[in-house]
């Protein structure tokens, strides 16, 4: 049974911003919702129903370790007995500031999608940039050296190139297909099963990775984190790539056996890497990747977007209409106050 008032768990800055947009949604659906603050809630977590992790909590956090912000909202939630719903921004569901709220069997929504154009767009910016030669350009730049791709060493065009995006049927492997599509590379997805997948010229399903992966040109992770796709590219995979190839991994570290990545790399085994995720974050200073010339990195922020942050409000939103009608008229007004 509902209580008179329900408890809505927000940061500061989204009940300031949105305040006015929640109350009238809950007043149109005949729901009485108070926000509250995590430090206002700490007293009181007994009087909290629905939260919301949004972007600003997550702020000093990475992704094994939280930060202050989002230890403090957890802290709140996690003792919240009343808790029916948790909505999150990140895409997946497996930081670990989640689990146990998900282990009492509250409702939790993810921000799925959120981040699929910009991580889209860096993944492809790096590729695009590796594959023209900006490898050997900038470094020689920064020797002052004037030094033309000449010869053999001239790029390979894309239209002679192979883009394998493992995770091609998620959002950020659909927009990446397309933009990969664009600029004229020939796209396999690798997904579940072999379904056609919209920006791709084929598709194909897991059992057929190993075929595929002698005849890749640029091999690109955007699959889910799980226990079949947990270091899926080890060391027998990799080898399975030709020398030319290069790796694109904006998923999660654990996807790939990044000792046996580093010596592929090394040993020039492999071409190029464009790197934003790793087994351990920060990556620390003594991996030898960090001074790898053919390998790019960017530290878990291949989303940065000044977007971002509203793609997930808009998201929270449409979850916290359903959430609202699904409650019903158990109470008849809205006041949405920090």
């Amino acid at each position: 049974m509902l209580p008179e008032t329900v408890g809505l768990l927000l940061s500061d800055e989204v009940a300031r911003q949105e305040g006015a947009r929640l109350a009238g949604l809950a007043k149109a659906a005949g729901i009485s919702v108070r926000c509250y603050a995590p430090d206002q809630a700490r007293a009181h977590p007994d009087r909290i129903h629905a939260a919301f992790f949004s972007r600003d909590l997550y702020e000093g956090s990475t992704l094994r370790t939280p930060g202050p912000l989002s230890n403090t909202f957890f802290e709140v939630a996690d003792a919240a007995p009343q808790l029916r719903w948790l909505h999150v921004c990140s895409s997946g569901l497996d930081l670990p500031q989640y689990a146990a709220v998900l282990s009492r069997g509250v409702r939790v929504t993810s921000s799925l999608g959120s981040t699929a154009i910009p991580i889209a767009q860096t993944a492809l910016a790096a590729i695009l940039a590796l594959t023209r030669g900006f490898g050997h350009w900038l470094p020689a730049q920064a020797r002052k050296q004037w030094a033309p791709l000449a010869g053999p060493d001239k790029p390979r065009e894309t239209a002679v190139q192979r883009a394998l995006v493992v995770g091609g049927a998620g959002a950020i492997g659909r927009e990446l297909g397309r933009l990969l599509c664009a600029v004229g590379f020939k796209t396999t997805a690798v997904r579940r099963t072999a379904t056609p997948t919209p920006g791709y010229e084929e598709t194909i399903d897991f059992s057929q990775l190993d075929a595929a992966l002698p005849h890749c040109d640029w091999l690109v992770l955007a699959v889910p984190l799980t226990e079949e796709t947990r270091n899926l590219m080890d060391a027998r995979r990799l080898a399975l790539l030709p020398r030319h190839a290069g790796i694109a991994n904006v998923a999660r570290g654990e996807l790939v056996d990044e000792a046996a990545l580093t010596r592929a790399l090394q040993a020039g085994e492999l071409a190029a890497a464009y790197l934003d995720v790793f087994a351990q974050e920060p990556l620390p200073a003594h991996s030898p990747l960090w001074d790898l010339p053919n390998v790019w990195i960017t530290p878990h922020n291949s989303a940065a977007s000044q977007g971002h942050e509203q793609r997930v409000v808009e998201i929270f939103v449409r979850e916290y209409t359903s959430w609202l009608a699904s409650l019903g008229d158990s109470t008849t007004s809205g006041a949405c106050q920090p």
